[in-house]
């Protein structure tokens, strides 16, 4: 019973994957850049090449992508399961939101969560016009193997942004100033 309805909902996100519509990007945006749909383009940062992206969840209002810096370390995580570790990487998260109300309560869950990850400080970073609430992770909880980083939420649009920078101990750039290099290369 359990492998039908895996085997059902597997078909059912294929299908829902490929009956999405096309996205239309914005006249002005480079091809260069990656695109989150039509709501959102993003420059690959200097050290960075992109390395994963999913968008079989925009359906669903969701779009997500990493890119990385450094060679890749194949590791086996506290869960037993194989991963890849970066020097450093940056995780974006834009979720549709039907209101900036809607779209605040996702970036206070998404704090919460950095919040119970790694000891942190907010400030206020201003990039590209914008305004994002920016948390330093200074130091991680538990066995996390990013040792620190830095993470910004924001809301573009009504949607509900979230960039999050980890960093190993071999990394050596400056979470902040990458952070917000990364912000300024944002498109709307």
């Amino acid at each position: 019973m359990k492998k039908r309805m895996a085997v059902w909902l597997l078909t059912l996100l294929l299908l829902l994957g490929c009956a999405a519509p096309e996205a239309k990007a914005h006249p002005d945006w480079d091809t260069n850049w990656f695109h989150f749909g039509d709501q959102l383009a993003a420059e690959t940062p200097d050290g960075f090449v992109l390395n994963e992206s999913n968008d079989i969840l925009s359906i669903a209002g969701l779009y997500y992508a990493t890119w990385t810096a450094g060679e890749g370390e194949a590791i086996t995580n506290a869960q037993g399961k194989e991963a890849v570790l970066y020097d450093a990487q940056i995780y974006v998260l834009l979720k549709e939101c039907e209101s900036d109300e809607d779209a605040a309560a996702d970036i206070a869950d998404w704090m919460k969560r950095e919040e119970s990850a790694y000891e942190t400080s907010e400030s206020t970073v201003t990039a590209a016009g914008r305004d994002f609430t920016a948390l330093a992770l200074t130091k991680a909880q538990d066995e996390n193997p990013y040792h620190h980083g830095a993470a910004a939420f924001g809301v573009i649009g009504s949607n509900a942004v979230s960039v999050e920078l980890l960093c190993r101990e071999t990394w050596d750039g400056d979470p902040m100033a990458t952070l917000t290099a990364f912000l300024n290369g944002l498109h709307d």
